[in-house]
C-alpha cells in the first residue's frame, strides 16, 4: 500500500511560486514488515535531490491506513481550481490501497469545501513529518565560496547540536547549510544513553558526509 503526495514548479506559472522548490513529496509506503515515511524535495538546479527516510511501527502503519479507509481516499476525485490563488498550491495524490490504484489532482487541499482532501493531505504530511523531519533549505541561488554542506548518518538516530547551536533536528540529515571550517558536532539520543562529540570540517562548496554508530 501506498501514498503520495507531490507538488511541482516545473512549468511556468502566472501567479508566484508558493515555494522555492521546483518539487516536493511526501510519501507512506508499506511494504511488509515494514512502512517507510520519505520526504524529498529538489530546487531548480541542484541535480542532488534533498531527501530523508522514517519507519513506523506497525500500530502506525496500521492507523494511518485506517484512516485512508475512512476517507474513501482511493475513491476521492480531482478538485483544481481554474484560476489558483496566489501562494495556492496544486498536488497530485497516487494511491494504492487495499488493492486499488487511483490517482487524483487537488488545488490547495486546506481549503476545499469537502474536508476529507484537508484531512487526508494532513495526514500524510504530519505522518512522514514525524518520522522522517524536516529539510534544511539548501541555497542554490546565491552559493557562497565560504559555505558548504553537511550529511549525518548514525544509528541509532539522534538529536544534532553544532556549535552549541540546537539545530532541532535528528538524523539522518541532509544537505544541512554551514560555514565552511571546523565545527563541534554533538550526537545525542531522545533517551540520552548515547552521546558523542565529533570535530568535522566542512569545505567551501563542498558537502562532508557523516556515517556514525553511537552504539
Amino acid at each position: 500500500m501506498r501514498f503520495t503526495l507531490e507538488t511541482g514548479y516545473g512549468q511556468p506559472t502566472a501567479i508566484p511560486a508558493a515555494s522555492p522548490y521546483h518539487t516536493i513529496r511526501y510519501e507512506i509506503t508499506r511494504r511488509r514488515p515494514a512502512t517507510t515515511a520519505v520526504h524529498r524535495r529538489r530546487l531548480p538546479g541542484l541535480d542532488e535531490g534533498l531527501h530523508a527516510l522514517g519507519l513506523l511501527t506497525p500500530e502506525e502503519s496500521q492507523a494511518f491506513f485506517a484512516l485512508a479507509r475512512t476517507l474513501d481516499a482511493a475513491r476521492l476525485p480531482s478538485a483544481v481550481a481554474a484560476v489558483p490563488k496566489a501562494g495556492a498550491i496544486t498536488w497530485r495524490c497516487d494511491v494504492l490501497l487495499d488493492g486499488k490504484q487511483a490517482s487524483f489532482v487537488v488545488t490547495d487541499p486546506e481549503n476545499q469545501r469537502d474536508r476529507r482532501y484537508a484531512k487526508l493531505f494532513d495526514a500524510v504530511r504530519r505522518t512522514v513529518l514525524e518520522h522522517a523531519g524536516e529539510l534544511p533549505f539548501r541555497n542554490v541561488f546565491f552559493p557562497s565560496k565560504d559555505r558548504g554542506w553537511l550529511n549525518i548518518e548514525c544509528v541509532p538516530a539522534a538529536a544534532v547540536t553544532i556549535d552549541g547551536f540546537d539545530t532541532k533536528l535528528e538524523t539522518p540529515i541532509y544537505s544541512y547549510d554551514i560555514a565552511a571550517g571546523t565545527h563541534a558536532l554533538v550526537l545525542k539520543t531522545a533517551d540520552g544513553r548515547y552521546e558523542r562529540t565529533f570535530e568535522v570540517r566542512v569545505e567551501p562548496l563542498g558537502t562532508t558526509t557523516l556515517r556514525i554508530d553511537l552504539r
